[in-house]
């Protein structure tokens, strides 16, 4: 495991800050200034998951909590001790998809709609596609025809231990994110920072998120240095960011056309334009 945090920090699973104050537990009516929001990069192996926890108060943030390398037993005691918590996974498949493989377990057919020329109703869903349109990116990865599928899995079965049904459309306290749409809505690099090969572009992007939060974020050196080392480190300190735009409305509303369908699919909290600088500010 490898934890970053201030020397009081115990790490993650074994007893933490986030667990002691479980504020959501005192009061279900907390103001938008003080709060607890987390985020986790969510991996099909423990190894490559994790985890971050901010805590809000008096217009300024501090990151108390990034660890790599967590368990389901430690993500699922968050959900249930913060008041928001941004996962960096799909929260449901396309609802064609899921329909057709329900479809073909019963009776081994497959829709009569289905062309094999297109099909994106199939491999995407409703927020990719929003995504893919309005930022301008490539779309996410297809939660039904990619490795993502792995994560996601796991974020299911995770999320159905939870004492509540998980409102997949970002309503309750479990809300989707997706790291590099953030970056691009805040003005940061969103691409090719990832894996070994680009820690030097994840050594500057790093240095640009510092400058542009530096003025209200609290994040220990040593925090920062495993954002240098690790991109799941920081993808999870971008996903309890996200927590908070999403806790404090400051995401792009789900079109009403599309919100039947985020109840099923998941729906990607996308930070609006300029917000970065006002999460602690609200």
């Amino acid at each position: 495991m490898n934890t970053a945090c201030p020397s009081t920090c115990e790490s993650m699973p074994s007893g933490t800050n986030w667990s002691a104050r479980n504020r959501r537990g005192v009061t279900a009516a907390y103001d938008q200034q003080s709060m607890i929001t987390a985020g986790v990069d969510l991996s099909s192996q423990d190894a490559n998951t994790a985890a971050c926890v901010i805590d809000w108060s008096d217009r300024s943030a501090t990151v108390t909590e990034l660890t790599v390398g967590i368990a389901d037993t430690a993500i699922t005691k968050l959900a249930s001790t913060v008041d928001r918590l941004g996962i960096d996974v799909p929260l449901g498949w396309p609802m064609a998809f899921a329909d057709a493989v329900s479809q073909h377990s019963r009776n081994g057919s497959w829709p009569a709609r289905y062309r094999h020329a297109d099909t994106s109703a199939f491999r995407y869903r409703r927020t990719d596609l929003w995504v893919w349109k309005n930022l301008g990116t490539s779309p996410p990865l297809s939660v039904s025809t990619d490795r993502i599928a792995l994560p996601a899995m796991r974020a299911a079965a995770l999320l159905s231990r939870l004492p509540a049904a998980t409102a997949l459309d970002g309503s309750g306290v479990v809300v989707e994110v997706y790291p590099a749409a953030a970056l691009r809505r805040w003005g940061l690099p969103s691409r090719q920072y990832k894996r070994k090969e680009n820690s030097e572009a994840r050594r500057n992007l790093v240095a640009q998120f510092r400058a542009a939060t530096a003025a209200w974020l609290r994040v220990a050196d040593a925090q920062v240095d495993l954002c240098r080392t690790s991109d799941d480190a920081f993808d999870a300190l971008i996903a309890a960011l996200v927590a908070r735009a999403a806790a404090v409305a400051a995401v792009d509303p789900i079109p009403q056309a599309d919100r039947a369908a985020a109840l099923r699919e998941g729906w990607i909290a996308v930070p609006t334009v300029g917000s970065l600088a006002l999460l602690a500010a609200v």
